[in-house]
């Protein structure tokens, strides 16, 4: 457990491996055991923003293949993985004092409902949710108390303490982990990975203003 946790982005399965003197295989079922004990299920509280980004590579093109068409409601036909990420704000600025915490979790349909169900387990009721106009939100975002937006499409990103910049950096912290550190994760296990690398995250402090 120490030789993952002490990374500052991760250990892959066959660095592990090396390590342990062990094969990779096990290494990699080693990896995952310590990947299920950092999920965490406290419900996120304060300022939360909210962004929908995604995992993966571009597909492979080739010559004779038709063009990609319009996906669902007009959003793009992708094989990429669709993640939520929920990312807390500190609620103490002073220096030292806890970043806040983020969650992130697939969701292979982008559905109202299935966005809805993580929201309902991981947010607090109470909380301010801060998003983009993507009509899932605008929809869900009625159930909170307050709910403040920016409009992406219209190229307007900060609408004074209104944006997503966390939720964008932290998925960005996402993808520069599997490009660097995993190369590749399945779907099937991308949320055991989310775990570990919000774990990390949920670990900052605020270090000034």
């Amino acid at each position: 457990m120490w030789l993952i946790l002490q990374s500052d982005k991760g250990l892959s399965s066959p660095r592990l491996a090396e390590a342990l003197g062990v094969s990779q295989p096990t290494a990699w079922r080693i990896g995952h055991a310590v990947r299920l004990m950092l999920a965490q299920d406290k419900p996120l509280d304060g300022m939360v923003e909210a962004d929908i980004s995604y995992l993966g590579g571009l597909p492979r093109h080739h010559a004779d293949d038709p063009r990609p068409g319009r996906g669902r409601k007009g959003q793009r036909r992708t094989t990429k993985a669709s993640m939520l990420g929920l990312v807390e704000r500190p609620a103490d600025l002073t220096p030292g004092a806890p970043a806040g915490e983020v969650r992130v979790r697939t969701v292979p349909s982008g559905s109202n409902v299935e966005i809805g169900r993580m929201f309902e387990t991981t947010i607090s009721p109470d909380a301010h949710l801060i998003s983009d106009e993507a009509k899932a939100f605008v929809a869900i975002g009625t159930a909170f108390p307050a709910h403040d937006t920016v409009c992406h499409k219209d190229r307007i990103y900060v609408r004074g303490t209104v944006h997503t910049n966390g939720a964008d950096g932290l998925a960005d912290r996402i993808r520069r982990t599997v490009l660097g550190v995993f190369h590749h994760i399945s779907p099937a296990h991308a949320d055991l990975y989310l775990d570990e690398i919000a774990w990390r995250w949920s670990q900052r402090y605020v270090t000034g203003r």
